[in-house]
């Protein structure tokens, strides 16, 4: 993998999960993740748990930006991951993700163009967090990501995570990086929050790598509508949808009710699906 091509991929409105079994590599993708952050004027928070703060700080200095300087002024923040991800010793999902929006309201309103999260994961492996709850906040995280404000990396060191447990996790995101991603790699899966009409725009493909996440990202765009409104999912930019990501889409729109779901923009081969499925699509 040529990190620094994929990482040059990721981009405002991205949750990524990156897996690696090197330190080096874990080391490298944050250092270009934070770097391009920085020089593109973004805030950026880093969650560091087996990462040394100061090699991380070496890291952005050596691809070209100026760490020290933002630590000083404030665009650059790094904190312990336990002490933000179990500040009373567990995980609550809910608490978390409305931290981290607030985090995103104060990049905005200092002027920042966007904010850069590096979540170092490997304290949920070592305090033995039960993988549905860490599951559950990967999912609802996606909610912060349509609107481009926020940027998220994920970090996974493959040795500390069962392999099971790591397939399930990332699922919950709409991309995945691992050690034998290709330099042609480009985000999977993304969406984009819509005003007129309200609902969202998806770009990509939809499958069991990313199933947990479009199904969460779904939901959410449902739920922020009140009842008798209409909600629009724009599907024109999914290329590729298996029969799972078909059933979700029913699944959404019974959930919703009494709000209506439109589906539109719709390529045939998902339209099949979903006529199989008992979905309503319009043109």
């Amino acid at each position: 993998m040529t990190t620094g091509a994929v990482v040059g991929q990721v981009d405002l409105g991205d949750h990524i999960c990156w897996t690696y079994d090197v330190e080096t590599a874990g080391l490298d993708a944050v250092g270009r993740f934070v770097a391009a952050g920085l020089l593109r004027d973004e805030k950026v928070v880093c969650f560091l748990d087996t990462l040394d703060p100061a090699a991380v700080v070496a890291a952005v200095h050596e691809r070209g930006a100026a760490p020290e300087e933002a630590l000083a002024d404030g665009r650059l923040r790094i904190r312990p991951a336990t002490e933000s991800y179990r500040p009373d010793g567990r995980l609550d999902p809910d608490r978390m993700v409305f931290s981290l929006a607030d985090e995103s309201a104060r990049a905005q309103r200092e002027g920042h163009v966007g904010l850069r999260l590096v979540g170092d994961m490997s304290w949920a492996a070592r305090t033995g967090t039960d993988v549905a709850e860490l599951c559950r906040y990967e999912a609802s995280v996606n909610r912060l990501f349509p609107d481009g404000r926020v940027a998220a990396l994920c970090l996974y060191d493959r040795r500390l995570f069962p392999a099971d447990d790591l397939w399930t996790v990332a699922a919950t995101h709409p991309s995945t990086v691992g050690p034998r991603t290709g330099r042609t790699w480009i985000p999977l899966l993304r969406a984009y929050r819509t005003g007129q009409p309200p609902g969202l725009r998806l770009v990509g493909q939809v499958d069991v790598s990313n199933r947990a996440a479009f199904a969460a990202m779904v939901t959410d765009a449902t739920d922020r509508l009140p009842f008798g409104r209409a909600v629009v999912l724009d599907l024109s930019g999914v290329s590729f949808a298996d029969v799972a990501a078909a059933t979700a889409l029913v699944d959404a729109g019974r959930a919703a009710r009494p709000r209506e779901v439109r589906l539109v923009g719709c390529r045939p081969p998902l339209r099949r699906l979903l006529d199989l499925v008992g979905a309503e699509v319009r043109a």
